[in-house]
């Protein structure tokens, strides 16, 4: 069962592995799975699809008796390497795979790697091993109380065809690395997009945060309670780094509640102040 590339017709198979696997790790954690509808499988074919087309060297997949058993893939980005998925099914946990699968991926990691993980601490030591230091962050959430809402001006609603420009300057400018690649699968998703022109981005999906960079604290401020008013009765903030006072403020202020969740882990790439980083693309 060694890693191979992970190839367009596995593209099916790897979804269904990163849902069994994601789902395991809800029991044990004591989380609950979100509903598996036609839309959320889609949605995770097209991520999958999109990383094999733009990044196949850093695409893996172990498979036994014909079946997909693991999948690993990164993105690489303008000398920036990010780990964007990494599963092992459930019945072939314990094998080794995840490290194997792991290592296959990192063939193309640069001096400047990082991954957001889950809280298994198996991967955890996994990644510590690999050379990757680990940083706590907690998540927000709660009910939205709109009383609380301040008035924030200079945010607007963005095009990602448009503005495609604008954001993979804004990208680069958190991050040190752009996200042209990118833009068209962003475009042709279910994403929307909120600007301050020339400072920053916000990014929804079904009204909840899904990415968050600028260039300043201020205007990082106004796009994370942007992010909050457009929720629904609900609202999540993920991967708040402890130093990111800012967004805990925001979400302190918010009155959602603030808990440790899930680990950075970074590998030659400093942290990013003004960032919340998006699970599939960094």
């Amino acid at each position: 069962m060694s890693p191979r590339p992970l190839l367009p017709a596995d593209v099916p198979q790897a979804r269904d592995v990163q849902w069994a696997a994601m789902s395991d790790l809800n029991a044990r954690m004591g989380e609950t799975d979100p509903e598996l509808t036609p839309l959320v499988r889609e949605r995770g074919e097209a991520r999958i699809a999109h990383l094999q087309r733009t990044d196949p060297a850093s695409a893996w997949v172990t498979e036994w008796d014909g079946r997909v058993t693991g999948c690993s893939m990164a993105l690489v980005r303008e000398g920036m390497w990010f780990l964007s998925l990494l599963m092992v099914d459930p019945t072939h946990q314990g094998k080794g795979l995840g490290k194997e699968l792991l290592d296959a991926t990192l063939m193309t990691a640069t001096d400047r790697s990082w991954i957001l993980a889950t809280a298994d601490p198996a991967a955890l030591r996994r990644y510590q091993r690999a050379g990757f230091s680990l940083h706590p962050s907690f998540v927000a959430k709660g009910p939205v109380d709109r009383a609380l809402l301040p008035k924030v001006e200079g945010v607007c609603p963005g095009d990602f065809a448009r503005d495609g420009e604008q954001l993979d300057e804004i990208v680069r400018s958190c991050r040190g690395a752009g996200l042209t690649q990118d833009l068209e699968f962003l475009a042709e998703g279910p994403m929307q997009l909120h600007l301050v022109d020339g400072e920053g981005f916000v990014v929804l999906r079904d009204g909840m945060l899904a990415w968050l960079g600028a260039t300043n604290e201020g205007a990082a401020r106004r796009l994370l309670w942007t992010a909050i008013a457009e929720a629904g009765e609900t609202a999540e903030v993920d991967w708040l780094a402890a130093d990111q006072q800012w967004g805990i403020d925001v979400c302190l202020e918010a009155h959602l509640a603030l808990g440790w969740d899930a680990t950075l882990c970074f590998r030659g790439q400093p942290p990013i102040p003004t960032y919340l980083p998006n699970g599939a693309l960094g």
